[in-house]
């Protein structure tokens, strides 16, 4: 049967148990994921806030061009002080040789005009509606940058933390080998060279610490310029998060699919479609044009320069008003002539950009399939430079290794954990930024990456 003592024992092992796994769910709980700041960087974002207004302004240009083909009304008013001086030669002033005369007038005028045949407004108000599509997709482009550097910066953050861990368990390994060296100095077993080469490997990892320290705290400071707030704590990727190849697998489908969605071809052939639209209002310039026009006009007066009798009136008219423009100067055939110039070259920027996103495509393809294959490959080093450690280890208790081969042993183990480490994070990375070349990154794909993080 069990003592007393033991089962004290047992019960204060479970309360540890308990409190080490409390501590660690409060932990994941207060500690920031990959889609929370990712939400919170696009909600503060500057480019993507430049975006929306940029939209809004856009829109607002469509009610502009819009209201151009409806009512135009004014209401103009004028009054006057006159004065009225007249002589004439060899007539006597009683006859009228002389009228000296001032007087007020005044007058109300009221127009309304509403364009009949204007073929230069719908154009406009068609240019508008494709700007205001550029606006969308140039928004939709920020807040897929927003979501790739939100990732990026997460995954620096991580890494670093992973560096700085493994480079203290390296230290404690170092300082257990140093004081192993000593201590077999002390008793003769072993010389002082071993001593000094553990402690200058201990001083070594020392400063890689330091190092280490320094940047975590640039990359912690590197996600908070991009998502507006410091975090303190972040949740780390799952040990057994598993990392596939992208899907579909032939890299041409994915080309295909940038050539024709990547935003930079989509931005470049919308900035086409709008230029193609200032040849067409350019040639608008020599049509001719038809507007409804009314008007009214009240007028009074206290004389005039006939008479010292006031007067008042009212006149008004209604009717059409037809204009045909002639280009004598040539300046119209000239802004035709320099809006085709531009067509033409937005024409080459989307041929341009088409190569770039194919070029893009192939190789965030590439990095995407090497990236997996690099983890495999990592996990394969692991154990190998476990095995090496161990080996290392034990022909150091039996004389055929020394010291120095057990710190070489212990120094490669952690280069391949880190370099572990760096291979899945650039792994993920590598699956954003190729769905960022098909424009395919958003709150859907990061949800998807955020839950391959925990404990």
């Amino acid at each position: 049967m069990p003592t007393r003592l033991s089962l004290l024992r047992r019960a204060a092992s479970s309360a540890g148990a308990l409190v080490s796994v409390v501590a660690l769910a409060a932990n994941l709980a207060s500690a920031a994921d990959l889609l929370t700041l990712y939400r919170a960087a696009a909600e503060q974002d500057p480019a993507v806030a430049a975006a929306r207004a940029s939209l809004t302004a856009a829109r607002e240009r469509v009610v502009q061009a819009q209201a151009a083909n409806g009512f135009g009304a004014t209401v103009s008013a004028a009054a006057s002080a006159n004065y009225f001086d007249n002589h004439v030669r060899g007539v006597p002033s009683a006859l009228g040789g002389q009228v000296d005369r001032g007087y007020l007038a005044a007058s109300v005028t009221a127009q309304v005009t509403k364009p009949l045949i204007r073929p230069a407004i719908q154009v406009g108000v068609e240019q508008a509606e494709a700007a205001v599509k550029l606006a969308e997709i140039a928004l939709a482009a920020a807040e897929q940058d927003v979501a790739l550097r939100t990732a990026q910066a997460y995954f620096d953050v991580l890494l670093t933390e992973d560096n700085l861990r493994l480079v203290r368990a390296q230290k404690a390994a170092v300082s257990e080998q140093l004081a192993f060296a000593k201590r077999n100095f002390e008793v003769g077993t072993a010389t002082i060279v071993d001593t000094n080469e553990a402690q200058a490997r201990f001083d070594q990892v020392v400063a890689q610490e330091i190092a280490a320290t320094n940047e975590v705290d640039r990359a912690r400071w590197a996600l908070r310029n991009v998502v507006g707030r410091y975090e303190a704590e972040l949740v780390p990727l799952k040990p057994t998060a598993e990392i596939r190849r992208p899907t579909p697998e032939a890299m041409e489908q994915w080309v295909t699919r940038a050539e024709r969605d990547a935003f930079g071809v989509r931005l470049a052939l919308q900035s086409l479609a709008i230029s193609e639209f200032d040849v067409r209002r350019a040639q608008t310039g020599k049509d001719w044009t038809l507007d409804a026009v009314a008007s009214a006009t009240h007028f009074q007066n206290s004389g005039s320069t006939a008479t010292s009798r006031s007067s008042w009136g009212t006149s008004a008219l209604i009717g059409v008003q037809f204009s045909m423009p002639f280009d004598v100067s040539g300046g119209i055939d000239a802004r035709i002539r320099e809006a085709l110039a531009t067509v033409e070259k937005n024409r080459n920027d989307v041929e341009t950009a088409r190569r770039a996103a194919s070029l893009l495509a192939r190789q965030a393809y590439l990095g995407a399939v090497s990236s997996v294959a690099a983890i495999a490959a990592q996990q394969q080093a692991l154990k190998s430079a476990e095995t090496l450690l161990a080996s290392t280890k034990l022909g150091l208790e039996v004389g055929v290794r020394t010291n120095l081969d057990v710190l070489n042993a212990q120094q490669q183990l952690t280069l391949v954990q880190r370099d572990l480490a760096a291979a899945r994070y650039n792994a993920i990375l590598a699956d954003l930024r190729l769905r960022a070349a098909v424009a395919a990154l958003g709150e859907n794909e990061i949800r998807t990456i955020s839950a391959l993080l925990g404990r």
